[in-house]
């Protein structure tokens, strides 16, 4: 079935945000789902996904972040009675979450990212009051959540990755960023873009620099890179992909370069996937994916080899996973989820297996 398809299937009652802009045709596509408290775990020693402990209430659109005592963080997220403020933790060691402190703001779609403090700062996503622009930090030595300064703008969706400065650059929503400073617990005058964009990614390069894909702008899916570099505050527009795509999933390789998977775009469902080299501004084509997949997750094993889990595709949610061989450059399909499901959080734990939670199915 294709995406477009999808908008017409009026007895179905779920709501997907496929980071295009409210007003395009695909800027929300209703499917019936479930959503989810399962969690499993992967095992690449022996290519197998376990069960383990569900958590407490099912999510999707959630965040899990690797706090320094291995233990994850769940954060916030939206479920059968709406936008959520609860957050679990699980524990590896015993394979069980605990219901921790809820955040004061029930949000979804939002980023949360570990400081060097071993602190967990969240910001903006999608709450009651719509677009979101406040931010929490949660203490896990304390278990405690305190409110830090707003952003400048309201980010529905964004991105937030950590600098080799300890700062966090936050992208989405709008044609520009803005850093968060953990010393001061305040935000930067906001940095211009070349181009507002939402379901991006943006990740973070050998260099320093902070390289933004794709994405989806008013109704229209985008190919446009640009590159943020934390010595200038500026950003410089870059060769583009040579595919538009919006919800994929992109990840750093161990040469420096930046494998970007999947999505949605114009041909609906894609499987197919582009490697940029920094080196030479440069993206290259290679080998697809054994399936079309978006709103799937990367993780990167201790083999260096690429995970892809789940995502949503032309025959709904997806319980496939499948490896990619930066050595060889050819995709693999790999052991089979228990569940079927989409935005979902996948975590590398410190034992190189990889814990999957949440999403819908």
């Amino acid at each position: 079935m294709s995406m477009n398809s999808l908008v017409a299937l009026s007895l179905l009652t779920w709501t997907i945000f496929t980071g295009v802009e409210s007003g395009s045709l695909n800027s929300r596509i209703n499917v019936s789902a479930g959503v989810l408290a399962s969690s499993e775990i992967f095992d690449s020693s022996v290519n197998q996904w376990k069960a383990t402990g569900s958590m407490a209430t099912p999510r999707e659109y959630h965040t899990a972040t690797l706090l320094n005592s291995d233990k994850i963080l769940v954060i916030g997220g939206e479920g059968f009675a709406g936008y959520m403020t609860s957050c679990e933790i699980y524990d590896p060691s015993t394979g069980q979450w605990d219901v921790i402190a809820s955040m004061k703001t029930a949000r979804a779609d939002h980023a949360a990212i570990l400081l060097g403090s071993g602190k967990v700062l969240v910001a903006g996503g999608r709450g009651y009051s719509e677009s979101l622009i406040n931010c929490e930090i949660y203490d896990p030595l304390t278990s405690k959540w305190h409110p830090t300064a707003n952003m400048s703008i309201a980010r529905p969706h964004l991105t937030a990755t950590v600098l080799n400065s300890g700062k966090v650059l936050v992208t989405g929503s709008v044609a520009s960023s803005e850093l968060y400073d953990p010393v001061t617990g305040h935000w930067q005058t906001p940095t211009r873009m070349a181009t507002a964009r939402s379901g991006h990614s943006a990740t973070l390069l050998k260099s320093g620099k902070v390289l933004v894909t794709g994405g989806s702008d008013v109704g229209n899916y985008l190919t446009s890179s640009e590159i943020y570099d934390p010595s200038t505050d500026q950003w410089d527009t870059i060769s583009s992909m040579s595919t538009a795509r919006s919800s994929h999933a992109a990840i750093l390789l161990g040469s420096g370069k930046v494998l970007v998977t999947g999505g949605v775009g114009y041909s609906d469902f894609m499987a197919t996937c582009e490697l940029y080299d920094p080196s030479t501004d440069k993206w290259h084509n290679i080998t697809s994916m054994t399936a079309e997949r978006c709103y799937h997750t990367t993780t990167m094993l201790k083999s260096g080899k690429i995970l892809a889990t789940a995502g949503y595709g032309y025959t709904g949610d997806l319980d496939s996973s499948e490896i990619y061989d930066p050595s060889t450059g050819q995709w693999d399909r790999s052991a089979k989820l228990a569940t079927t499901r989409s935005y979902h959080t996948a975590t590398m734990l410190t034992s190189g297996k990889v814990l999957v939670t949440g999403g819908e199915n």
